[in-house]
């Protein structure tokens, strides 16, 4: 293992001049004080003065073994500890930088200087009462669980009221939804489809005014009513409930909004402790001195919402809004589409695994086909689901990533499908195939222009080598699939055009297939699935064409060339690839829509 290379004696000392100079009370830090910060395996520091007003506060910047590449950490703790003042971590250290911020390693003085004014400006700012307020904005590197504390994994939907939710405790963590079929489908997904008997409870979720202050961190029952009375005084009567209706200890969930988005924390509320019986008695300390269901309703949250300890507990979410792209706006629109995919391929489980990270609410996936070992190299499953059906294996791989999903599958032709159950495309948002055949894509365009309670229509496919991929969404009138199709379903016009059979044989009856990896592949799955979310949000228009195409070189080393019905479309060809969206022209004559 390679050692980090330590500050030289000639650099440390360039610095204590450079301090000397501009702070004359500076002085090197011994190495009894630099003890005090072993953990962060220190290399030299100095104590720098630095007066606000008529306080002198002596700044200690340490710098650690790796410097000028570490950046130094600097602490004031006489005036400044965790939870005393927001910015400071939990060993007395000053946050000056966030954790993304870069730096130049060659200039260690200018490193030391921004140090220095970044700490003064923090003691500045700490003056003024309202610095308090970044306690709320950065409620999360506040807040912890406490020593018997939980993990909640919050699938709770933002933004809402107020509310009783339902919560399930593992024998680690809890969970928490918002309601009992919500968290049980999550809950089946997550375990891979094995229905479990779970018993779910009931919590209380009460949505704040604003996220709290360390100060008002909640130690008691009592401290929790107070709390609730003092920012969300609406939700009362939910708190009263839960701890009438409690035999012992019970959850409550909270929510605060900052600039930055919701935060959520939890507690747990203990029962009242045991005084002055005997050790290992199981005395119900709510009951004590009344018959079964005879204790009066002010005596019961008295001893609920009283001295009685309080838990914290950690918060995780795992919300859509949040898993599919923290909090950012339309991912919830996204969540409420669905998607019908015929065709999981190579090219369409990629297209699959693109929307379900997107955000995608719902997908059904149908393919009668299993996956052969030969596929495993470019497909999202792996060798483990090797022959076994497609859309089978790749709806439980889905449920199981992404367990807040619907996901359905049919191992079947999409034709007898639909002969059997019609609704089952008619009820989605949009269809999109990567079928890949000629037979059954035609098929599916002619039904497009009959059915007109079909949603629109994507089709996506690759050229050979993946070089180039299309993405073509029709609709119910205009332009069709067919226009751009011969009686073939060769496509009348392609990016690329090669002067040899690109297909590769196999030692089988008359067998192919096109050569080409999941590198190249990535990019027109991504290109398919783009264009299958701005459909689904209104940023693509029916009957128009996507296109994306390799670099030149790419194209140069397999031996092919851009064709001349791309070069008329495009004449500006990029030499490192692109991307471009056109409208479609009905065809004359088409057999599907005629060219009307």
């Amino acid at each position: 293992m390679t050692k980090v290379s330590e500050p030289t004696s000639a650099e440390i000392d360039e610095i204590s001049e450079w301090l000397l100079a501009n702070a004359p009370a500076s002085r090197r830090l011994t190495s009894n004080e630099l003890s005090l910060y072993a953990m962060h395996e220190p290399h030299c520091g100095w104590l720098v003065p630095f007066e606000l007003g008529s306080v002198r506060y002596d700044l200690r910047v340490v710098v650690p073994r790796d410097f000028p590449w570490g950046k130094p950490r600097v602490y004031c703790q006489e005036y400044f500890q965790f939870k005393q003042f927001p910015h400071i971590e939990k060993d007395g250290a000053f946050c000056l930088f966030p954790p993304s911020a870069e730096h130049d390693p060659y200039n260690a003085i200018g490193l030391i200087w921004d140090t220095i004014k970044e700490a003064g400006r923090l003691i500045a700012a700490s003056r003024d009462p309202a610095f308090l307020d970044d306690f709320a904005e950065e409620f999360a590197s506040y807040w912890e669980k406490t020593a018997g504390g939980k993990t909640v994994v919050s699938l709770l939907t933002p933004g809402g009221p107020s509310r009783i939710v339902s919560l399930w405790r593992s024998t680690g963590d809890y969970y928490l939804a918002d309601n009992d079929q919500a968290l049980r489908n999550w809950l089946n997904n997550h375990n891979g489809g094995r229905k479990w008997d779970f018993g779910f409870e009931v919590a209380t979720h009460l949505v704040l005014d604003r996220p709290i202050l360390p100060t008002e961190y909640p130690k008691s029952g009592a401290m929790v009513a107070g709390l609730v009375q003092k920012l969300a005084p609406s939700a009362q009567p939910l708190l009263i409930a839960a701890a009438e209706d409690a035999e012992g200890k019970f959850t409550v969930s909270f929510e605060g909004t900052t600039k930055n988005g919701p935060v959520f924390f939890a507690v747990e509320v203990m029962p009242p402790k045991q005084h002055g019986n005997p050790v290992g008695s199981q005395v119900n300390m709510i009951q004590k001195g009344f018959r079964p269901g005879k204790v009066p309703p002010y005596i019961r949250l008295q001893r609920q919402l009283g001295g009685n300890k309080v838990e914290q507990h950690e918060v995780l979410r795992a919300d859509p809004s949040w898993v599919h792209g923290r909090d950012t706006p339309g991912n919830d629109t996204l969540f409420n589409k669905r998607v019908l995919l015929v065709g999981t391929g190579s090219l369409g489980s990629e297209v699959a695994q693109l929307l379900s990270k997107s955000g995608v609410g719902s997908i059904t996936l149908i393919d009668p086909e299993v996956l052969e070992y030969a596929n495993v190299g470019r497909h999202v499953l792996g060798i483990g689901e090797a022959r076994t059906y497609k859309a089978k294996s790749l709806a439980e791989k889905l449920r199981k990533n992404y367990p807040h999903m619907l996901v359905k599958h049919f191992s079947e032709r999409w034709q007898s499908l639909y002969a059997k159950q019609p609704e089952v495309f008619r009820d989605v948002d949009l269809i999109v195939s990567t079928i890949g055949n000629w037979q059954a894509e035609g098929r599916l365009n002619q039904l497009a222009r009959s059915d007109l309670d079909l949603p629109n229509v994507l089709y996506g496919w690759a050229e050979p080598f993946s070089l180039a991929g299309h993405a073509v969404l029709v609709g119910p009138n205009g332009p069709c699939f067919g226009c751009g199709m011969d009686q073939f379903g060769r496509p009348i016009w392609t990016v690329f055009e090669w002067d040899t059979d690109t297909t590769r044989k196999l030692p089988d009856c008359g067998a192919s297939f096109q050569p080409y990896g999941p590198i190249s592949l990535a990019s027109v799955a991504m290109l398919v699935a783009k264009t299958a979310a701005k459909a689904l949000l209104g940023g693509v228009q029916f009957g128009t064409e996507t296109v994306c195409w390799a670099s030149q070189a790419d194209i140069f080393e397999q031996g092919g060339q851009f064709s001349a019905g791309f070069l008329d479309r495009f004449a500006a060809v990029p030499e490192f690839g692109g991307s471009r969206v056109f409208h479609l022209d009905q065809r004359p004559g088409c057999p599907f829509c005629g060219g009307k």
